[in-house]
């Protein structure tokens, strides 16, 4: 019984798989074709390879993807010195007010990100950050803290209390004892924080479509909506963009992979 369960169990496995990678298949192979192609044949392997449709994509992206990291590199530095430094003081100090400030943190969660927009767009506006760097970068930096904080707090109310105590007892400064003792052991949480808040800003459509205009700080997300190509190569090049686009994230998440895995489960159970 617990065999045939077990078979049972990797069969559905293995058809949810393949389901989740065939969309993976058709993006690859019709990036290399051109449009006639794609409507005839579209889950067959290119008769023809088309790799000018990279080459004519790749000139298109390559400055949204520089605006892009460049974004998306200061969110994810700031979101993690501020909800680091946030979640330390939530779990080693106990000041006035302490519990409010944490559930009116968390209470961002519960706001969808559509209600801010209009609000958030006339403080941008009226700071003069519209069509800037700091504008595309502070309100998505703001908004992901609230989560890494969440995250973060209940992987250090994990730690051994003992660890804190022997760090006291030695005279070390709260800095020491974060840089050197909670740090180091809250990298699997720290990569998770990285990867959640690197894929959003990455991805981030709506935010930089309103506060941006021009190429000069245009994103990847905005620019592949934007892609010029041929009615013979059709959605070919678009295709081509997608996957150009996707790089950085498939090459972050594989260098991160374990420790985004281990960060979700950290501190879920405690001894």
């Amino acid at each position: 019984m617990k065999k045939t369960a077990s078979v049972l169990g990797r069969v559905l496995l293995g058809f949810i798989v393949f389901l989740t990678l065939i969309p993976f298949f058709l993006l690859l192979s019709n990036s290399f074709k051109w449009s006639e192609e794609i409507v005839k044949y579209p889950f067959a392997l290119p008769a023809e390879w088309h790799f000018t449709n990279y080459a004519k994509a790749a000139v298109q992206v390559i400055r949204p993807m520089c605006n892009t990291f460049i974004v998306t590199f200061f969110v994810i530095l700031i979101v993690l010195v501020v909800s680091t430094l946030a979640a330390y003081a939530f779990v080693r100090f106990q000041f006035w007010g302490s519990t409010f400030l944490y559930l009116a943190i968390m209470a961002l969660l519960m706001i969808p990100g559509f209600v801010l927009l209009i609000p958030q767009f006339i403080q941008i506006t009226n700071l003069h950050m519209y069509n800037t760097y700091l504008g595309l970068i502070l309100p998505p930096a703001a908004a992901s803290s609230a989560t890494a904080t969440f995250l973060l707090k209940t992987s250090m109310e994990g730690l051994s209390k003992s660890l804190f105590e022997a760090a006291d007892m030695e005279g070390a400064g709260e800095l020491q004892i974060l840089a050197k003792i909670v740090v180091p052991l809250s990298k699997p949480t720290l990569s998770t924080v990285i990867i959640m808040t690197g894929l959003a800003a990455w991805n981030n459509y709506l935010w930089p479509l309103v506060s941006t205009t021009g190429e000069g700080t245009q994103q990847i997300a905005v620019a592949l909506t934007k892609l010029v190509r041929s009615m013979v190569e059709g959605n070919g090049v678009m295709f081509a963009g997608y996957v150009t686009a996707s790089l950085p994230l498939i090459i972050l998440f594989c260098c991160a992979s374990k420790s985004f895995v281990a960060g979700l489960t950290q501190g879920a159970v405690k001894g």
